[in-house]
């Protein structure tokens, strides 16, 4: 299989890439339009069950016909009261009929109160930690929110009937009875799918059998790991299947395909990547964390697609969506962000290891992939990775901050950790006990960084979590024929919530035939940098290789030929411009009293120094104190003597 992939017509590897602009921003959408769902309900007094309960296993029996929006279901389920408690709440549409609800052979009275919360009521108190199980029998027509969440439509030519699921985050309970939660995911679930005989059922986990009976089919899927409510799904239509083999050591991971007969040839095109994408993050984060069972593709009529755990549903079979999709195996579906303030850990994880696919296995597209998401982060000022409003659509699933600017913040840990300890620390961040198959908070990421590379992040995580904006950096920089070179950085930030950004700013320094990145400790504005090269540089770059989110970066050469401004004494000011900053650098014959001064245009004095300096080479700091942009005249006077210079501060 690997061959086959490295064989695929280059034409059809660029359309694959060039394609996924469009996807990412379906992605975006649909998310959005799951979210739209959730607050209107918000707004019309609809909540989420009361978390009272673990949940532990069900077994879904679901009848449908892709032509008729409807479907009838049978859900058993296993929970573990955390509190002694005669009530239970689940959350379940009010648009559906719920029939009956048994118990230990008994029928259970409830409630459909307010909003979409069922409230069941027991014969007698359950007593705390004491796993119980009941059975929903209902059926309805889902409500048409127009999103997904439970869907009927027709595809192809000859207009055949489909019928799809997407929940994330609270669309379940449109469809069957559950416990919506990002704190509590289900150990196991069967899932039995009854269509007509026409049609096969996609699902999560491993197809044990398709029965026919009087003109219906059965599949039974059987899923053995834990699940997060959202990421339950079926898909039903007329679906052709193949597989594509991932070669994982010793091991054979099976990735089925179910797709719709009019676009067989494109998904025959796109799926054999799945093999050097599956491969790659086996060998970055470990392997797929379901190799047990299967990794697959289901077709459905919403554009993007949808990371459902061991069935992701597809649009299209374009490189980076199914690359994106994929990731979500590890980011969000082994490892889910504990709470939709921190939703960067599904999303920006996903966007960044699309990237590393082309990193790895397309390296031509791979700058281009991070320069289009700085561009798209610094498209404006503010904005931060966490979510400071989860009632906003827009602000929680902002393709700038939480896919792309997630991304690129991952990408800068990466350069600040190192790669060892960075896909270390990642590693042992998805491998934690009590993360593993749960949930998770950036906390627990931080932790597991600092872990295994030995730093302090509480810095960086301020600055890029939680604080807004990025750096623009101003770089002035001299070389005498030694080849000795002084550089000055500036930075002035786009935001006020960072004072400043403490990085390891890389710079190169080339000439036609050499160059040298210098990783230059950034530790305040206005700081000065020493070193010697081995050759001659005629050109620099700050961060040629964009390990860093920054914008309208500057580059000046400034002269490096020392002034015989007055007997016995020469001088140079740099930077200039300055910001907030700049350094005399005296070289003095002899002893020498000198007076410095600072002026503004009108002839206003604002800084002196009276200093007596020694012999030798002197370096004495001017601090400009928040002066406002403009000219400035800087005086140096001695009793031989005394000369100005024009100082410019932005």
């Amino acid at each position: 299989m690997k061959r086959l992939l490295l064989c695929l017509p280059l034409c059809l590897f660029v359309s694959a890439l060039f394609a996924q602009t469009g996807d990412m921003q379906s992605i975006i959408d649909q998310e959005k339009a799951a979210w739209i769902r959730h607050q209107v309900s918000e707004r019309t007094g609809q909540n989420n069950a009361v978390n009272r309960s673990d949940q532990h296993y069900s077994r879904f029996r679901w009848q449908v016909d892709p032509a008729v929006h409807y479907i009838k279901g049978e859900v058993m389920t296993v929970f573990e009261p955390l509190e002694n408690l005669s009530t239970l709440d689940f959350d379940f549409s009010a648009a559906l009929t719920m029939d009956s609800i048994k118990y230990h052979g008994q029928t259970l009275g409830f409630l459909q109160g307010t909003g979409d919360i069922l409230t069941v009521n027991f014969p007698a108190v359950l007593p705390a930690l004491l796993p119980d199980s009941l059975t929903f029998y209902y059926q309805g027509a889902p409500t048409a929110t127009g999103f997904g969440s439970f869907a009927t439509e027709l595809h192809g030519p000859d207009n055949i009937p489909v019928m799809w699921t997407l929940s994330e985050p609270y669309g379940a309970r449109e469809w069957f009875p559950c416990k919506i939660s990002l704190d509590d995911k289900l150990d196991s679930i069967d899932i039995f799918i009854t269509a007509p005989e026409a049609y096969r059922a996609a699902s999560n986990g491993l197809l044990k059998s398709e029965t026919s009976l009087n003109g219906w089919k059965t599949a039974h899927w059987k899923h053995r790991y834990p699940i997060a409510t959202y990421l339950v799904c079926m898909a039903v239509t007329n679906y052709v299947t193949f597989e594509n083999l991932v070669p994982a050591g010793e091991d054979t991971i099976r990735v089925l395909n179910y797709v719709y007969p009019e676009d067989l040839n494109a998904a025959l095109t796109g799926t054999p990547f799945i093999v050097s994408q599956m491969q790659l993050y086996n060998d970055l984060f470990g392997v797929y964390p379901f190799k047990n069972e299967k990794y697959g593709h289901a077709q459905f009529g919403w554009g993007g697609g949808m990371e459902h755990q061991t069935m992701t549903f597809v649009t299209n079979f374009g490189y980076e969506l199914i690359a994106h999709e994929l990731a979500h195996h590890w980011f969000g579906d082994k490892v889910t962000c504990a709470s939709w303030e921190h939703i960067w850990l599904n999303e920006g994880f996903a966007t960044y290891l699309s990237g590393l696919c082309y990193e790895y296995l397309a390296p031509q597209y791979w700058q281009n992939f991070k320069q289009q998401r700085i561009d798209n982060i610094t498209s404006e000022p503010g904005g931060s990775v966490f979510v400071d409003d989860t009632t906003s659509v827009g602000r929680i699933f902002s393709g700038r901050l939480t896919y792309a600017k997630g991304a690129m913040v991952l990408n800068s840990l990466r350069w600040i950790c190192g790669d060892s300890a960075f896909f270390n620390g990642v590693r042992n961040y998805l491998n934690a006990p009590g993360i593993a198959y749960g949930y998770a908070y950036t906390k627990d990421l931080q932790f597991y960084l600092e872990q295994a590379s030995g730093k302090d992040l509480d810095g960086f995580f301020a600055d890029w979590f939680t604080g807004q904006g990025y750096p623009s950096y101003q770089l002035n920089w001299s070389e005498d024929d030694f080849h000795h070179v002084i550089v000055n950085l500036g930075q002035q930030q786009s935001h006020p919530s960072v004072p400043f950004f403490e990085l390891p700013v890389p710079v190169r320094f080339s000439n036609a035939e050499q160059d040298t990145i210098i990783v230059l400790q950034h530790e305040f504005n206005g700081q000065s940098f020493t070193f010697d090269l081995d050759f001659a540089a005629t050109d620099v770059t700050i961060d040629p290789n964009l390990w860093l989110i920054s914008k309208n970066n500057t580059i000046q050469q400034v002269s490096n030929t020392e002034e015989e401004v007055l007997p016995g004494l020469r001088f140079r000011l740099l930077p200039n411009p300055a910001h907030g900053h700049f350094d005399v650098t005296l070289q003095l014959d002899s002893s020498l009293d000198v007076k410095m001064s600072l002026l503004d245009m009108s002839g206003k004095v604002l800084e002196n120094k009276s200093l007596h300096l020694p012999s030798g080479p002197q370096t004495v700091p001017f601090e400009l104190k928040n002066y406002p942009a403009g000219t400035y005249t800087f005086v140096l006077k001695t009793d031989r003597g005394q000369v100005s210079k024009t100082v410019a501060v932005f």
